[in-house]
């Protein structure tokens, strides 16, 4: 089942006749004469040693395949130009965009391991250390980022908690992906709040990371199986609604300029030197990214943030087979195995959800197309 055994396949059949012969014999198992029969039983004991040794050689071809990926990442995404940035007295304003519960705390994790990045963790009872908790508790105003009107305020509060010391400054709560347009014009034109100007700061460089989850690594998340509980259509529906506001939002901020990476959650799991490549070339100044970063309790993030992660993103990506955890295959970058989530073979019948994978798919692609 697993996507690399057929490319080892080849490699097996060079070094040993036996065992190709056997696998064969394992593809077309009713050409098989009564007599071939006799010898099932010793084919048998060969394949169980040969398939080990398949799989492993398949394994280092995807390993070496995804390395030279890395190596050939294009200059396709909009980097941010952060030594003339800084130099000139401004800060990045790192902005994510994605549907809740939906990987956006694995890529703040992964951006938070930079030492140029600063996050709203420092707040000791701050929600996943997003921001619009902040503005609820302390000034009162609607979670739902749509309503906020003057991002002066949530900039005040925010500069309370950011490191201004840093040059990039990172927000992330899942309802910005309801009031992207809204946010980036309120943010274009904003005055910077007292903390922020007596620290030197004269404006804000916006950019955007948009993360999108391919539907099959739905089985990883509980709040999939809560939506799937009211039916299939529903699920298919909120996914659909979610993946439009994701593609809106990176149609809209294109069509400005504004430097916006697309983050196949999928690839932060299982391709992980060619998602380093791409931020590392989209936000040069955020060095030091480390896949095997986890916040130390206390130190990076608290008690009260009630930080959903256990592990690093490398270690919870080898604890996933990418095959058996969720039908995905990581060459292709697309769920192939239906029975992983059973709302799949639904979704896919529907023009509307493939069009949006398939947009997707492509701005997070690799390659310049």
């Amino acid at each position: 089942r697993q996507p690399w055994v057929a490319e080892g396949l080849k490699e097996t059949c060079n070094r040993s006749p036996i065992g190709c012969r056997f696998s064969r014999s394992l593809v077309f198992p009713f050409h098989m004469t009564r007599l071939s029969l006799h010898f099932f039983a010793v084919q048998l004991i060969l394949l169980m040693a040969v398939a080990p040794q398949t799989a492993a050689v398949g394994r280092r071809a995807l390993l070496h395949e995804l390395a030279v990926e890395a190596e050939n990442v294009t200059d396709k995404d909009p980097v941010v130009q952060c030594e003339h940035i800084v130099a000139s007295g401004r800060r990045v304003l790192l902005l994510s965009v994605t549907a809740a519960y939906h990987g956006s705390t694995s890529v703040l994790q992964l951006m938070m391991s930079s030492p140029n990045v600063s996050t709203l963790c420092a707040n000791e009872h701050n929600w996943q250390c997003e921001g619009a908790p902040i503005m609820s508790d302390e000034a009162g105003w609607s979670d739902k980022i749509e309503k906020w009107q003057n991002w002066q305020q949530p900039l005040a509060h925010f500069s309370h908690y950011w490191d201004l010391s840093r040059p990039v400054f990172l927000e992330k709560t899942p309802n910005l992906i309801w009031a992207v347009e809204e946010t980036y014009k309120n943010l274009s034109s904003v005055k910077m709040p007292p903390l922020m100007h007596s620290a030197g700061i004269k404006g804000l460089e916006l950019a955007f990371i948009i993360t999108w989850r391919p539907p099959c690594l739905a089985s990883l998340s509980s709040h999939s199986y809560d939506w799937l509980a009211h039916g299939t259509d529903v699920w298919i529906d909120h996914e659909i609604e979610e993946y439009t506001r994701l593609v809106r939002a990176h149609q809209y901020l294109t069509e400005l300029g504004v430097p916006t990476l697309v983050i196949n959650i999928a690839d932060t799991l299982w391709r992980q030197d060619v998602t380093l490549t791409r931020v590392k070339k989209f936000l040069p100044c955020a060095q030091g990214l480390d896949f095997d970063y986890l916040p130390e309790m206390g130190e990076d993030v608290f008690k009260g943030n009630r930080w959903k992660l256990e592990s690093s993103l490398a270690a919870y990506g080898k604890s996933l087979d990418p095959t058996d955890c969720c039908g995905y295959d990581v060459r292709k970058t697309e769920c192939y195995d239906e029975s992983k989530w059973p709302a799949l073979r639904a979704a896919e019948r529907q023009p509307q959800f493939v069009e949006l994978m398939d947009y997707l798919r492509d701005a997070s692609s690799v390659y310049h197309r």
